[in-house]
This record gives C-alpha cells, structure tokens and sequence, in this order.
C-alpha cells in the first residue's frame, strides 16, 4: 500500500473533518472505518432525524449533513477503506512510517488521528421471549428508513431521547405508535418528553409507563408484543413493529491494548491533541482532557487541532500557516479521487 502522510481511523463527522483540512494542508489522507457506510454515529443513530446545534445550519437531517461532510472532505481525493477493523498499530525500528493493521489490509502512514466516537457501539438487545427470533423480521433496533414504518402498528421500548425522538418522527407515518417504558421517570429531554406526553394525553399515541416487554410473538414475522405492568397484569398489543430503543454497550476493542491512556474509557490527549505515542493524534467524542464539550461543533475544531498538529510532525521545524479559505481559497493541486470502498 502506498504510504500516506494521514490515516484517520472512523468516518464520523470528526474524521470527514480531518480529511477536509488534511486536503487545506496539501497532505494526503486515508480513511479506515469498520462501518458499511460514512458517517459514524449520526449513520448509525440516526440518520433521518434533525440535528439543530451545527453552527450555521438552524436544522439538518443527520444523512444529509453526512453528505455535506463527505463531499466537503473527498474532493481532495482522500482514500476511503470501508469495513475494514482496525486491530493494531506497529511502530517499524529505525522507520518514519506507522504501520496500520485492520483485519483485511496492513497500511503505511506517517501520522494517525483516531477519531472513532465512542469506539464500537453495539444496541443492548432486549431479553424478552422471542424477540431474538424475529430480529430482522420486524423487530428492529434502529431506523434506517422511516418508510419502511408506513402505516404499520409500531411499539417503541424505552424512556431515553432515542426513543421518544422516534416516538415523534413515527407517529405522522405508522397506523399507530405506542411507548414502553419499564419507569414513571424518563430520561429525554424535558421539551421531547412533554410534547410526547401531550399526545398520549390526546390519544394519539399510546403510552405503557411502569411497564416492561415480556414477549414478542409472530409466525415469521412479527405480530404482536405482551406487557406486563407493575401491578402485574398482562396484555397482549397487535404490533407489526417493535423497536427496542434501551441503550448500547460500547467496546474499545483491540484499542485497549495499543498503548494509549485512557480515563473513563476515553482516550487522553493534550492541547494539541497528542495521545503520547508518536505521530498518534485522537479527536472527537473518544478524547478527554479538562474541560471537554462532547459537541460535533467541539470534534470540528478538534480535527483541525489534530491535523494541525500532524502536519507539524510531518514537516518538523517548517512554520504550518494556517491560511483563511476566503482568502486563499482551496489547493490547486489535490490526489486522485479514491471512490469509498476502494
């Protein structure tokens, strides 16, 4: 593989970042992310929902400012390797390169940035009888496409933003949404969860507190949920779709063991965002150092730190000029564009 100055680990708003002023610099970049798709967490999460705190964007769909990012970043030809895990990286004796290893491919770079969010996020299943049997099969746990919920009796599990923020981007769509939630006390924001509140109070959507799931039944696919509330009664709701919104288990894999520091599962870093191994940088949601805002406003201005940073340690005792765009405008010269994937 041909050696880059830059591999970003993770395709998030953070690394697309990165690999936009990565192109500001004249350097050239990789991207290497486990996921099928740019775009981290807001691909992952959610996609089809509204994100108001981009500082020049009063709302955008979270698949949309993906899009925006990524086309902003890839105009400078950056390279893209897309599922594909990072599981070490080595430092060759006597080399000025770092050698990236993923389960597919071994790389040669000059400087990392992990900006892998919060490392591996997987959904927390839920252990109610038979839901794990019709996985995929109308038991969902996240929204790729809120079409695909057109007109169908939808349940939602949970009492945290993701659910409640569903319950309120469904409820125009589905035949009928209903909320569970195993407490009387929710954990959304207080606007989210008084406009949900308002509509059950109408009866426009249904709503179970201090209640849990103790079924899901279907003949290959789903048609129906259990209920059980505290008082121990049970009932049965025809559901067509069940989307279990009850958190997520995050796992640093093999990062764990690459030498980094971490502080509550967090990678430590310092003003110029330098982990303490050479030519290894981090931004985004993954660092910590005090005072830390966990804002994709926050992971932007991180990613140019950091690529700053990289490009110092790459070109040592040259002066980096930090130019602005509107005046310099962009690069003239820029690296054949790499489609993602390859």
């Amino acid at each position: 593989m041909e050696t880059r100055d830059l591999t970003i680990i993770g395709g998030g708003p953070t690394g697309l970042a990165a690999a936009f002023r990565a192109g500001m610099h004249e350097i050239s970049a990789r991207i290497i992310d486990t996921a099928a798709q740019l775009g981290g967490q807001v691909t992952a999460l959610y996609p089809e929902k509204k994100i108001y705190d981009v500082f020049g964007l009063p709302e955008v769909l979270g698949k949309d400012l993906v899009g925006s990012l990524a086309k902003q970043a890839l105009q400078f030809g950056v390279e893209v390797h897309l599922g594909e895990t990072v599981k070490a990286l080595h430092f060759p004796e006597q080399k000025s390169i770092i050698e990236v290893v993923t389960d597919q491919n071994t790389y040669a770079t000059r400087t990392v940035i992990i900006a892998g969010g919060h490392g591996l996020i997987t959904p927390r299943k839920h252990d109610a009888q038979g839901v794990d049997q019709l996985e995929g099969k109308g038991v969902y746990y996240n929204v790729r496409d809120p079409e695909g919920f057109r007109g169908k009796k939808v349940v939602i599990v949970g009492g945290g933003d993701s659910a409640l923020d569903w319950v309120l981007n469904l409820k125009p769509i589905a035949a009928r949404v209903t909320l569970v939630h195993r407490s009387q006390d929710f954990m959304a924001h207080a606007s989210t969860l008084r406009e949900v509140q308002q509509l059950a109070d109408h009866g426009h959507i249904g709503l179970h507190a201090s209640t849990i799931l103790t079924a899901a039944h279907g003949n290959g696919n789903l048609e129906a949920v259990t209920l059980r509330n505290s008082a121990g009664l049970e009932h049965t709701l025809e559901a067509e779709a069940l989307l279990p919104m009850i958190g997520f288990h995050i796992n640093l894999g093999p990062m764990e063991h690459w030498g980094l520091k971490f502080e509550e599962k967090k990678i430590v870093v310092n003003s110029r965002m330098e982990t303490g191994l050479r030519g290894i940088f981090a931004a985004g949601d993954m660092v910590t150092y005090p005072g830390k805002l966990k804002l994709i406003a926050t992971g932007f201005a991180e990613a140019a730190t950091a690529v700053k940073s990289a490009v110092e340690y790459i070109r040592p005792g040259e002066k980096v000029r930090i130019q602005y765009s509107s005046i310099a405008g962009l690069p003239k010269h820029s690296q054949s564009v790499a489609a993602p994937g390859n």
